[in-house]
């Protein structure tokens, strides 16, 4: 066994601690080809990669594949150009067709842009070198290969180069000679050109067209030395044995610069290599295995390497000023690690501490064992504890305590001083105990799995219970005081005023499963996790508690910035340290993780590193300049937010939605996309944003969208339907409006009408009442002269003896009686006079018409030596009612004969466009003026019968004006010329 332990005490581990980590891209993960020729970054920040059929751009996350062209060669070679004016070309293989990659993207220009031939006229081949690795070939059939530079060209032809300077085209040949097959060790610095020289150990300088040689470090002679020079970056790299160094000049000087070691890099490069000094990235392009990128770490993590052996790591304890040690007796470095003394595969990780004198203290099966180090480590002691099983143990603020657990009970040994073997005090607990912190001299903080009791030494006791219900991982005081504490599954809290409050959690909740903080000399927060470690402003954090506005952002540092694993372990006492020389360590499931907070790096994109320029609209690919216009009837679109960041996506948090009321951040993925679909149409802004910095202010840009509608989605369309809406509902109202008012109108007019019968049935009993009193008037007055006249002539005839004249009365009698029977037969229409139509059927003659009625009168005027002439026109006709017109005739002639004596009644008549004229004068007694204005003014009022009140001028005319009135007919009145009257009777035709 002693053999065994002197056998350990000789081992000592040399481990080169992971300073990279390595991500491998190929046609299975992302890669459209394996094959790269050549690799740059432009100017906007994205990588681009030359390759076969296709140029790619790579952003960190994406490759985005241009292999679109219209040329007959796609096999695309080396870079050249400039990076600084935006302008990095790629030729085919054949050099007749060039790219130019010009505002993040390639385009196909004239190969007669860009000069090939080295300016020079001969008939030689010429071949310029843009590029030097340990896979070019320089092939005799070349006559020369040349390179320019910004003061002139140097031309390697002949054994021998040729310098032409660039402004004046002097030609100076170098006397020196020089076999091409030294060109795959040149390398170019600026305008300084440098030739290894393997075998005398120097290096050949020319400048301007001189050369000298100059002493550098023998990594540059070394015949195994491999060398990689690109013109169109710069970049010079040394490859030594699996070592990566970058070479520069300065002060006439050349210097390398160690990068990393990777042994793999004689079998993975085969053309391309460049080192972005922003990302602290190495990319590396296979022509066969695709492209690796080796990121240099900020982080450490040693392990152990031992055999059989896991690299868990719990419970350290610093050891010297910039390592720890653990239990297990493995002492690591930043970079390596080796073991102090050898220990048992039982030993216990999770818990260890150091005494007053130095001496390791840790458990181990159920017993204290004490590591003196005055032995080197190797010598130690034990003490067990029977019946109680040893949970824990822990140094506080002087005190060295351990936990136990006996039956359902738990307990907390206080011991003198770091005196194990005597207990000063036996503290009771309800729940397990997980944690412990000396507040100050009086309390204690006892974490459990249900809160942290609050143990009052003076009084003995348990005084207050803070976090009920919580379980306690681990406590820690930051060094302005504050009390933290983290949990299992449940958070980081913070104590303030003995109450608990709950520290916001990242957005993925990975601090659900936080295990330790340390703070470092900036007030920065790092916090350990079971998935990754977090880095937060302690000011921010506790200005966000205070005041929760805005975003509180975390920055995540995983297995992509070096870890080997994003896992940590808390779980133990202690877990994370503070070294003298101000490295952090923190274990880990594979190892210490060791760092210097002041060096580890955060990275953030500028604003105008955001591009929005690419879109894919139904499956076409599309560039946006100012806006992004959709096509009404688009199904979906997806806008690509492009952004060289080469770092993890989700520190910047990355997020996008559109400016209407219900959206909300959307956080973009790793694809960087911001998908759209089913958006109304109309016009938005895409807003974008980002974090810009560890101080959480976040920087926005937007692009304009615009939806193209439908016709009956625009709003010219919406109003025109809203109107006709609107109009229709008006006019159905209208209609309803009118239907009902139509319903009251008939109603009303029912009404109305039923009023109007019965006054209509009133009006004709009084009607009838008058008519009868009218026809009974008008048949009296009709008859009464006729009558009256017989009467008189019977008078007469029985007073006279004279036969002749007994004659004549006879005579006159049959006549009048006659005519009278005539009219006496006609009285049936007489009776109906005013109830008959205006018109007849057949026309008759208005000759005749006077004619009857002069017969009737005849005697009756020769009896009063007055003579009835009858000079109507026999042509004259008319269809108006024949009864009407001969009461009217009647009337009028009996009015004439009754006012005349000796004297004549001339009738005539005359015709107009639109009146029959039938005059009758007398000579009679005339009327008066009064009587003719009356008369007159009887059809100026016949609109209104109210105004028709007769006054006691006699019936027959009233009778007359009335039937006149009823065909549409007027009379005038006009006196007589010497005397008696004129009546004009104007029938309307």
């Amino acid at each position: 066994m002693k053999l065994l332990y002197f056998i350990s005490l000789l081992f000592f581990l040399s481990v080169n601690g992971q300073s990279y980590t390595t991500q491998w891209y190929n046609m299975d993960n992302g890669l459209p080809q394996n094959s790269i020729k050549d690799i740059v970054k432009d100017k906007y920040g994205f990588i681009w990669l030359s390759m076969e059929g296709r140029i790619v751009r790579y952003d960190g996350s994406n490759f985005v594949e241009y292999k679109n062209f219209k040329l007959k060669n796609l096999s695309f070679g080396d870079f050249s150009g400039s990076i600084q004016k935006d302008s990095i070309a790629v030729f085919n293989a054949s050099e007749k067709d060039v790219l130019m990659i010009s505002h993040r993207s390639p385009h196909i220009i004239s190969s007669r842009l860009i000069s090939r031939s080295g300016n020079r006229t001969d008939n030689k081949i010429y071949k310029q070198i843009f590029k030097n690795n340990f896979t070019v070939r320089y092939v005799s059939i070349v006559n020369s290969f040349f390179i320019h530079l910004n003061t002139g060209s140097y031309y390697f032809e002949k054994n021998g180069i040729i310098y032409i300077e660039k402004k004046n085209k002097k030609r100076t040949e170098i006397d020196l000679t020089f076999s091409q097959s030294r060109l795959n060790r040149l390398f170019v610095h600026g305008d300084y050109v440098f030739v290894a020289d393997a075998e005398n150990k120097k290096i050949l300088q020319l400048c301007q067209g001189k050369y000298s040689y100059i002493n550098a470090p023998s990594v540059y002679t070394d015949p195994e030395t491999k060398i990689y020079w690109q013109q169109i970056t710069g970049q010079v790299f040394i490859i030594s044995h699996g070592k990566i160094y970058r070479s520069e000049f300065s002060d006439g000087k050349l210097k390398l610069t160690y990068l990393l070691e990777y042994k793999d890099i004689d079998k993975d490069i085969s053309g391309a290599m460049f080192y972005d000094e922003a990302a602290r990235k190495l990319y590396i392009g296979s022509s066969i295995h695709g492209l690796k990128i080796l990121s240099l770490s900020d982080f450490s993590v040693s392990r152990k390497n031992l055999p059989y052996q896991d690299e868990v790591c719990y419970a350290a304890l610093p050891y010297g000023d910039n390592s720890v040690l653990t239990s297990e007796g493995i002492r690591y470095y930043q970079n390596t690690s080796e073991r102090l003394y050898p220990a048992p595969q039982s030993y216990d990780k999770r818990y260890i501490l150091e005494d007053n004198a130095g001496n390791l203290v840790y458990r181990e099966n159920n017993s204290i064992y004490i590591r003196y180090k005055n032995s080197g480590f190797t010598k130690y002691d034990s003490i067990s504890f029977k019946n109680k099983e040893l949970d824990g143990l822990y140094k506080s603020g002087a005190l060295y305590m351990a936990s136990f657990v006996s039956g359902k009970g738990s307990y907390l040994y206080l011991f003198k001083k770091d005196h194990f073997k005597e207990i000063e005090r036996i503290i009771p607990c309800k729940d397990n105990i997980d944690a412990v912190l000396r507040y100050d001299k009086n309390f204690l903080y006892l974490g459990s799995s249900g809160g942290i009791y609050v143990y009052s030494l003076t009084a003995n006791k348990v005084v207050k219970l803070i976090g009920k219900g919580l379980p306690i991982k681990q406590m820690i005081r930051t060094k302005e005081g504050s009390i933290w504490f983290t949990t299992y599954n449940r958070g980081l809290y913070l104590i303030k005023d003995q109450k608990v409050i709950r520290v916001p959690s990242d957005k993925n909740d990975f601090l659900a499963n936080a295990h330790y903080l340390l703070e470092d000399k900036n007030s920065n927060l790092w916090i350990s996790s079971n998935n990754g470690l977090f880095k937060i402003n302690k000011n921010i954090l506790l200005q966000y508690i205070k005041d929760p506005k805005g975003d509180l952002t975390y920055y995540r540092y995983t297995k992509k910035q070096g870890l080997l694993n994003n896992e940590f372990n808390g779980s133990a006492n202690p877990c994370a340290h503070i070294l003298k020389d101000g490295q952090f360590v923190f274990p880990s499931m594979e190892g210490f993780v060791f760092f210097n907070p002041e060096n580890v790096k955060t990275y953030y994109p500028r604003l105008e590193d955001i591009h929005l320029e690419r879109a894919k609209i139904k499956g076409k690919m599309i560039q946006v300049k100012d806006k992004l216009f959709l096509e009404r009837g688009y199904k979906n679109a997806e806008i690509y937010i492009d952004v060289p960041y080469y770092s993890d996506l989700e520190n910047i948090y990355l997020q996008a939605k559109l400016d209407n009321e219900d959206s909300s951040w959307i956080n973009i993925k790793s694809d960087k996309t911001f998908r759209l679909a089913n958006i109304d149409p109309g016009t938005y802004n895409l807003l974008v944003r980002f974090l810009s910095s560890e101080t959480g202010k976040f920087m926005y840009k937007t692009i304009p969208v615009e939806v193209e509608p439908y016709f009956y989605q625009t709003l010219i369309f919406k109003i025109l339907i809203a109107g006709i809406i609107i109009f229709i509902v008006l006019v159905i109202v209208q209609i309803r409006t009118n239907f009902l008012r139509l319903k009251n109108k008939v109603l009303k007019n029912t009404l109305v009408h039923k009023d109007k019968e019965l006054l209509e049935t009133n009006n004709k009993l009084k009607n009838e009442s008058d008519y009868q009193k009218k026809l009974v008037e008008s048949i009296s007055h009709d008859i009464t002269t006729p009558v009256k006249f017989i009467a008189l002539l019977s008078q007469e005839l029985n007073q006279s003896q004279d036969l002749k004249t007994q004659k004549k009365y006879f005579d006159s009698i049959y006549k009048t009686s006659e005519q009278l029977y005539k009219f006496t037969l006609s009285l049936k229409e007489y009776t109906e006079l005013y109830k008959q139509e205006n018109t007849a059927n057949e026309e008759y003659s208005i000759y005749d018409l006077i004619e009857t009625k002069r017969l009737l009168f005849e005697e009756i005027a020769a009896q009063k030596n007055t003579f009835i002439y009858n000079f109507c026109d026999h042509q004259l006709r008319t269809q108006l009612n024949k009864n009407i017109l001969l009461a009217v005739f009647h009337n009028i002639i009996d009015n004439a004969v009754k006012n005349t004596s000796d004297g004549e009644i001339t009738i005539t008549s005359a015709s107009t466009a639109s009146h029959l004229e039938i005059n009758i004068s007398d000579t009679g007694n005339g009327m008066s003026d009064e009587q003719r204005i009356y008369y007159s003014g009887l059809f100026k009022k016949k609109e209104n019968d109210e105004h028709m009140i007769f006054k006691n001028y006699g019936l027959g005319l009233h009778m007359v004006v009335q039937l006149l009135m009823k065909i549409n007919s007027e009379m005038t009145f006009h006196k007589n010329t010497p005397k008696g009257t004129t009546i004009k009777i104007f029938i309307k035709i």
